[in-house]
Order: C-alpha cells, then sequence, then structure tokens
C-alpha cells in the first residue's frame, strides 16, 4: 500500500481538490483506494460518498490514533491511502507524514499560502530528522490559470523553492470542471456530465496528476537516496 498525504497550514490550498482528484485517477486505473479526511468538516469524506466507485472508501478521522488505526487496517485492503489532512493538528500531521511514500503540499500562488507551505516543510523537515530517513516531499502549484503565471505566483514559489523541496511537474490548474465536481458531487472519470465544463480537459489534467504521482513514488522508492522525489 502506498499512503499519500496532503498537508498546508494554511486553509483553502487547494489540499482536497487535489486529494479528489488524484483519487479519481487511481480508481479510474482500477487500484482500490481509500481516503481518509481529517478536516473537522470532512468535505472529502461527504464527496467520496456520493461520488466514488465501488473500488474507493472513504473515513473520517478526528485524532492521530484513529489515523494510525486507520493506516494500519487498510494496508491489506487498498492499493493508495490518500489523507486529506486539516493544518489544526500537528500531532496527526507528523504521524502522518512519518508514515508516508509522499507527502504534496498543494499551495496557490500567495504569500499566504507560501508561508503555510513553509510552516508544512518545517514540521516535515523535523519529522525527517526525528526518523533519521528523509520524507518523501514535493509541492504542488494548485488554481493556476492555464493561460497567465502571474509575478505572485513566481514570488511565492522562489520563495518556498529556497528550502529545496521540488514542486510537481504537473500544476493543478484553475479548472470550472473542478469546481462543478464538488458543486454536483460527481466524479469527474467515470461517466459524460452535461453539467460540467471543460471535461475533456479536466480528465485530461487528471490524468496527468497521477501520472506524475506514481512516477515521484516510483522514483524515490528506487533513487540512491530514497525519500526524495527528483524531477
Amino acid at each position: 500500500m502506498k499512503v499519500v498525504s496532503f498537508a498546508n497550514a494554511k486553509g483553502g490550498s487547494g489540499k482536497t481538490t487535489s486529494a479528489a482528484l488524484l483519487c479519481s485517477g487511481l480508481c479510474a486505473r482500477g487500484y482500490r483506494v481509500s481516503l481518509l479526511d481529517c478536516d473537522p468538516l470532512y468535505p472529502l469524506y461527504d464527496w467520496a460518498v456520493a461520488a466514488l466507485p465501488r473500488n474507493a472508501t472513504a473515513l473520517r478521522v478526528q485524532d492521530a490514533n484513529r489515523l494510525a488505526t486507520a493506516i494500519k487496517a487498510a494496508s491489506p485492503q487498498v492499493d493508495y491511502l490518500i489523507v486529506d489532512l486539516s493544518g489544526a493538528s500537528s500531532v496527526m500531521n507528523a504521524l502522518s507524514f512519518a508514515l508516508s511514500d509522499l507527502v504534496l503540499v498543494p499551495m496557490q500562488g500567495s504569500m499566504m499560502d507560501a508561508r503555510g507551505a513553509l510552516h508544512t516543510i518545517e514540521l516535515i523537515t523535523s519529522v525527517a530528522e526525528n526518523r533519521r530517513s528523509p520524507v518523501n516531499t514535493s509541492l504542488v502549484l494548485t488554481r493556476v490559470s492555464p493561460m497567465v503565471v502571474t509575478n505572485a505566483v513566481r514570488y511565492a514559489t522562489q520563495i518556498v523553492e529556497e528550502r529545496s523541496v521540488p514542486f510537481l511537474p504537473i500544476p493543478v490548474l484553475e479548472r470550472s470542471a473542478f469546481r462543478d465536481m464538488f458543486s454536483h458531487m460527481t466524479n469527474l472519470v467515470d461517466k459524460d456530465h452535461a453539467a460540467v465544463s471543460n471535461l475533456a480537459k479536466a480528465r485530461r489534467d487528471i490524468d496527468r496528476l497521477t501520472d506524475a504521482v506514481a512516477s515521484c513514488i516510483d522514483t524515490a522508492a528506487g533513487a540512491a537516496l530514497p525519500g526524495r522525489c527528483k524531477h
């Protein structure tokens, strides 16, 4: 089982959307997937219950003990475990980081998101030092215009890149289809949706994101210095 955690200390960074897109892509390829939603409002869980196929399950998680139990229980039953973490619990986040094959830190191109990402990277670094092995980590740029890269995006990414944490090569673009996914509580890849805009482009983006995550995990597993995704 591969564990992928999504974390950023700042809310609204695109964690839940990114986790939902990855889950959709993995399910479409026939993988057994389980989602653990650690957000107190449980938006990912609610979407998953309504939208995901039978090869996916979802669970609401309130604390670190339940998180550890859920990860252990899922191990023999699923291929991928996706954890959508809350910025409120450093203990739960640290545990998830220690157990993850990949930690993805989504961020929009803003200083507030960059600060949240830096805080998360500091906690990941502390976990890596305590367990004496790196934690495979990548940043994910979210809600990016497919046409324009602003100066704010450039500045925010430059600050985070100074920590030597790579960006996943595929950003999560700003697409109306991804908003529609939650508005209509639907999975974008399993059937046609007349009410969803730009569905073909959204599916292409989901496929590319899924490829990038799988490649990042495989690269880290086979690297001479395991635990750091290389791009």
